[in-house]
């Protein structure tokens, strides 16, 4: 056998994968980190480290994929605090994702919430089934998008659809700025991460498809979004996407907390107005681990006279998952819920007043458990914060 090619049922798992299987050191650093394993009721199979493990007993033919390990295998946020603990480097969110596309390529898969979204995907372009007329409302009367422009705002499904708020703050920025920007409302597809994330290449591949042919259409340099999955797929899965569909794609891709950072640092967004709050920060996922954004947001905190942040224990890198990634908070919304009630409380015993962070998933996933809990505990999104702190002509 090939050291870097394990085969299974006539299927050749990329080398990639192939040393990681033969990598991993059973320290079992990932379990400890994991924010699902304490949900499997303390059986190791739940853990990160025992799923690597049932994989390569799976490619060498071993093991098969029972539903009770299809079920274990999508009980995964693709959070990638397993992937940084990691002593030996192993792509794990790379792992994750490749063997639920092969569950769902065998028929096994994926779970009934995450069909659900597939579905509503190909019918109405975007996971909640809500009709594209409806994808510009978050527009205010002072916004005006032109045709063609430098920047190009890739709203995003959740922002556009249930947290529009995030995208009025950053387009209401730009509008005091005079810096024009394109929107194509109406057109715009889901981004296909949570087809991505739960293992639907076929459906992510169509949503992928016609994004990239609309962003050709823009002819934008850049494209900048609000949301943290978007974000991420965009920068790291659409080149890849390009290549393989033949088609352009060579646009810089910015979270709006690097556009807001940018502007600071150059002294063009200068925020004034005191606000005197107590706050923490939460690092969403999809925004601090995979793309490295742990400074950009700080920066805007401390930009904002009278704001003091207070860290959790779990910052940065070492952040604490709220949930609602890898198709979890769908189909496990139980288990989902009780993540973020865990890093609610941890945000709660800080001291802070109030939990802001920068995600659409991660700003529901923690509106909820404070409605649940009771919680006292005020929640903002660091767009909103900054917003309150410029004056009307920013």
């Amino acid at each position: 056998m090939n050291a870097h090619m394990l085969e299974h049922g006539g299927a050749a798992l990329p080398g990639i994968a192939a040393d990681a299987l033969d990598t991993c050191a059973r320290c079992g650093f990932c379990k400890t980190g994991c924010p699902t394993y304490p949900f499997g009721g303390g059986f190791e199979t739940y853990s990160p480290r025992a799923k690597v493990f049932f994989l390569k007993e799976y490619y060498e033919g071993r093991a098969t994929l029972s539903p009770e390990w299809v079920d274990r295998l999508y009980r995964c946020t693709t959070c990638e605090r397993c992937q940084t603990v990691c002593q030996t480097e192993i792509p794990l969110i790379h792992l994750w994702e490749k063997i639920r596309s092969e569950i769902v390529e065998q028929g096994l898969g994926p779970m009934p919430a995450h069909k659900k979204i597939r579905d509503f995907a190909a019918q109405f372009g975007n996971p909640y089934g809500e009709s594209a007329d409806k994808q510009a409302q978050w527009l205010l009367p002072e916004h005006k998008p032109v045709d063609e422009a430098d920047i190009l705002i890739f709203g995003g499904c959740t922002a556009s659809y249930k947290m529009p708020s995030m995208l009025q703050s950053g387009v209401t920025v730009l509008t005091r700025l005079d810096i024009p920007y394109a929107y194509a409302g109406g057109a715009e597809t889901c981004c296909a991460s949570p087809l991505l994330r739960t293992g639907q290449i076929a459906a992510a591949e169509n949503c992928i498809s016609c994004n990239l042919d609309l962003f050709a259409q823009k002819k934008a340099r850049y494209i900048v979004t609000p949301c943290g999955g978007c974000s991420k797929t965009l920068k790291y899965d659409y080149p890849a996407f390009a290549r393989k569909l033949g088609k352009t794609f060579d646009a810089t891709v910015m979270h709006f907390s690097e556009v807001y950072a940018q502007l600071i640092r150059e002294g063009r967004l200068k925020p004034s107005i005191f606000t005197p709050k107590k706050v923490t920060f939460h690092d969403p996922c999809h925004l601090g681990r995979s793309q490295g954004l742990f400074a950009e947001p700080r920066e805007i905190l401390a930009a904002i006279p009278g704001v003091k942040l207070v860290e959790m224990p779990r910052n940065r890198e070492e952040s604490r998952c709220c949930g609602a990634g890898g198709g979890v908070k769908a189909n496990y919304p139980q288990m989902a819920a009780a993540i973020a009630a865990d890093r609610l409380r941890e945000a709660e015993e800080t001291g802070a007043e109030m939990l802001v962070t920068m995600c659409p998933f991660c700003q529901g996933s923690f509106a909820q458990a404070i409605q649940e809990s009771g919680s006292g505990m005020q929640l903002s999104g660091l767009d909103a914060l900054l917003l309150a702190s410029l004056p009307e002509q920013a």
